[in-house]
């Protein structure tokens, strides 16, 4: 708890405040607060005796002054001192704040509850002292009042419980209130230092008025200096008006991610100076002209005559690829790159030396009209940089310069696309930068959930077409629902994508029947309700799966309804053992019979296998028992039914198909585990030897397998390496070595062959 005391000097008072802001000196303070040198020294004086402020160094001249811990409590026991005296509560219905202090552009305001943002919108007229309604906000509210900016000095609000006078957590917000639970809200006030952005002394809210919040979605218009550039730098505070700076900006940004956000936001209508990958462009060629600065950097005593004199030789040795000390010298300034006699409004500097770069500066404020953005990461160039920021056309240059005399200074933020822009009179304003503001151009948009490549942002701009908005989605590092629902109904897919993970359930009710089933997998699918996921089931295998999963962990969910889900019916099926109960769900799968061959397989020996046989003519033919010797059905037969159900007649139908060059073509692209389903025939090599007339592939490597052992039992040796599984040809001796456990290898052989050790 911090004892309400005001402070009663006004000069003290005054430096206390400024000094919040950060350090300065005494000519620094007396300029920035228009107070005589001699008042400044003597407030000084006594702040330090009362341990408000501290001095950098002993030296009296030059020295900066700075805020002690004691001072910041003071001017917190000053405001809560200010606030206990204004404040009667409660405060007019709808009211945002009040007035504590002001003294020109600088502000002191107790605030009820949250502000928008740490920009400020201030009315031109106070509240009325009518205390019977609550307003209610229209979206058109301020229209008809004049409203100027403020920026929030301190990066946080501190919030005072008035009846115990500690701070606080700041105020839950009932929305809609009503007025009876506006009088009963918790007695909380928040005190924030702000200064309003240009000039308006003459602002008629005097000490003590109460204010209203500005309504969300009107924005009144940003000072002049803000707003008559000539390029569009991004939003003031999160979503507000754009600011187009009036002059240069010194950016000091050292991550490549922010300076490639704001040259990007930056290059429409500009001249872009930096390395090509910052604007997600391929190498460019560089222009000719360059080389005549370059020689004018190299070579500072000749005249304009013998430069050219130069240039002309250098460009013809360049055509003709002439090696001498001039071209190697270049090679070295300027390493790989191409040369052309164009070029539009970008120049990369990818890895040129500082003397290359130099001579595109030069080359660049000889020709262009247009606002010049320049990313330095060279060492000082002093004169040039300074000659440089004191030209009209200087738009960015982004440096840890401090030589520059720019009127603004960028810095960034932690958040990706939030940077805080420092104007003249050490007014900071925060800035929100458009992070993907155009698409790049060999962006291609994803087909499937595993092409999308997620990007770092928190939030992206609207979208204007269907293309920018897959792209802009994204970009979202965990999505954003505010986002998404705004884009739902125009583009689903993107909407999808952008979706916040407590919420695909939810998303997908509304957009999933107008996108690619295979969008689900974005989702943590075990979260979809029964419904969703069953239909889902339909069409993804590994949903399916899930599905089933569930179903076999609660048999009940599956035989206390209907089954009208053939993907339902599909996982009854398959899960006998499951489920005791027997269930009617023949009919509703054959509508739309999934896993067939899996289905069939698992019921065959049921009293319906009568009647599930009819989704598949292959496994019919087999399940009536057809007496079969033309190839294209035993063929057929192998390929679209297991092979356990046709083990009986496997040796018999290989025979028949080996005898045709047809049959032997076809053999060779089957990938069945002949191993596995011919060790227990009696066979000997000598049937098999048409295998060598096969045509590679992966039935003719099974069959060499199994040609192999019949070969190494015949001989008394032990069988080779297999193709299909290493230990393939141990199928057909009469005791085998132990398999290992795991094996990548065909399954069903490495099966077998644990089945055959355990005999």
């Amino acid at each position: 708890m911090i004892r309400s005391n005001r402070i009663r000097s006004t000069y003290q008072r005054k430096i206390l405040d400024w000094l919040s802001d950060g350090g300065g000196t005494v000519t620094e303070v007396s300029h920035a607060l228009q107070i005589r040198v001699p008042h400044v020294s003597s407030a000084l004086r006594k702040l330090r005796e009362s341990g408000h402020v501290v001095r950098d160094d002993t030296s009296k001249r030059g020295s900066k002054y700075r805020l002690t811990s004691s001072g910041i409590n003071r001017l917190e026991s000053d405001a809560l001192s200010r606030l206990k005296e204004l404040v009667t509560w409660p405060p007019p219905p709808g009211a945002a704040g009040i007035v504590l202090a002001r003294d020109k552009q600088m502000l002191l305001l107790g605030y009820v509850s949250k502000p928008l943002g740490p920009l400020l919108g201030l009315p031109d007229q106070p509240m009325n002292d009518d205390i019977g309604t609550l307003e209610s906000s229209n979206g058109n509210q301020g229209e008809s009042e004049s409203w100027i900016w403020a920026v929030q000095r301190h990066e946080s609000t501190i919030w005072w419980d008035l009846e115990t006078m500690r701070k606080s957590n700041p105020p839950e917000e009932a929305s809609p209130m009503t007025l009876s639970a506006w009088m009963e809200r918790p007695k909380l006030m928040g005190i924030i230092r702000a200064k309003v952005i240009e000039g308006h002394e003459s602002w008629p809210l005097s000490v003590g008025s109460w204010f209203r919040q500005l309504t969300p979605g009107y924005w009144p218009k940003l000072p002049e200096i803000l707003t008559d550039g000539e390029t569009v730098l991004g939003r003031a505070g999160n979503n507000g008006p754009l600011v187009k700076p009036r002059g240069g900006i010194l950016a000091k940004l050292g991550k490549r991610l922010d300076r490639s956000i704001v040259l990007r936001s930056l290059a429409p209508g500009s001249l872009t100076i930096a390395e090509s990958d910052l604007l997600s462009k391929p190498k460019t060629p560089l222009p000719r002209q360059v080389l005549r600065h370059w020689l004018q950097i190299i070579h500072p005593r000749l005249n304009l005559n013998s430069i050219d004199e130069k240039y002309s030789r250098l460009i013809s040795d360049l055509d003709n690829f002439s090696s001498n000390a001039l071209t190697r010298k270049l090679i070295s300034d300027f390493p790989g790159r191409e040369w052309n006699d164009t070029f539009s409004g970008f120049i990369d500097t990818s890895s040129i030396s500082m003397r290359a770069a130099e001579a595109v500066l030069r080359f660049a404020m000889d020709i262009s009209d247009l606002p010049i953005n320049l990313d330095w990461r060279w060492e000082n160039s002093i004169e040039l940089l300074k000659r440089f920021s004191g030209d009209s056309r200087c738009g960015l240059l982004i440096h840890e310069s401090k030589a520059s005399n720019l009127p603004f200074v960028l810095t960034a933020s932690d958040d990706v696309g939030r940077f805080t822009l420092q104007m003249p009179g050490r007014l900071h304003l925060p800035v929100s930068v458009n992070s993907q503001s155009t698409v790049p151009g060999d962006w291609i948009k994803p087909q499937k959930p595993s092409e999308v490549t997620r990007g770092n942002a928190l939030t992206v701009t609207n979208a204007e077409n269907e293309h920018d908005a897959l792209w802009k989605a994204c970009q979202l590092a965990t999505g954003n629902d505010a986002w998404a629902d705004r884009h739902e109904k125009k583009f689903p897919l993107a909407s999808w994508i952008a979706t916040e993970k407590k919420s695909h359930a939810s998303r997908w009710r509304r957009v999933g029947s107008q996108i690619d089933p295979i969008w689900s997998r974005l989702a943590d699918i075990t979260q979809f309700d029964d419904s969703d996921l069953s239909e889902l089931a339909l069409y993804d295998d590994e949903i399916f799966t899930v599905l089933m999963d569930k179903i076999r962990e609660n048999p009940l969910m599956a035989v206390s309804t209907r089954v009208e889900n053939p993907a339902v019916a599909t996982a009854i099926l398959l899960s006998k053992d499951w489920i005791r109960e027997e269930v009617e769900v023949i009919d509703c799968w054959l509508q739309n019979p999934l896993r067939v061959s899996e289905v069939l397989r698992e019921n065959w020996s049921s009293n319906d296998i009568e009647r599930l046989v009819c989704a598949c003519p292959h496994h019919k033919m087999l399940f009536e028992n057809k007496t079969l010797n033309d190839r294209v059905s035993i063929l057929a037969i192998m390929e679209d039914v297991h092979h356990s159900l046709w083990e009986k007649e496997s040796l018999q139908w290989l025979l028949v198909c080996l005898g045709s060059t047809m049959g032997r073509a076809a053999l060779s692209m089957l990938d069945l585990p002949w191993p596995a389903i011919l060790y227990k025939k009696r066979i000997n090599s000598d049937e098999l030897r048409l295998v060598h007339h096969m045509p590679d592939g992966p039935g003719k490597d099974s069959l060499l397998d199994v040609l192999d052992g019949l070969e190494s039992v015949e001989n008394n040796l032990p069988p080779k390496r297999g193709r299909t599984h290493p230990m393939a040809g141990w199928l057909f001796q009469e005791k085998i070595p132990k398999p290992p456990l795991k094996d990548n290898h065909n399954m069903e052989i490495h099966i077998a062959l644990h089945r055959r050790f355990q005999q």
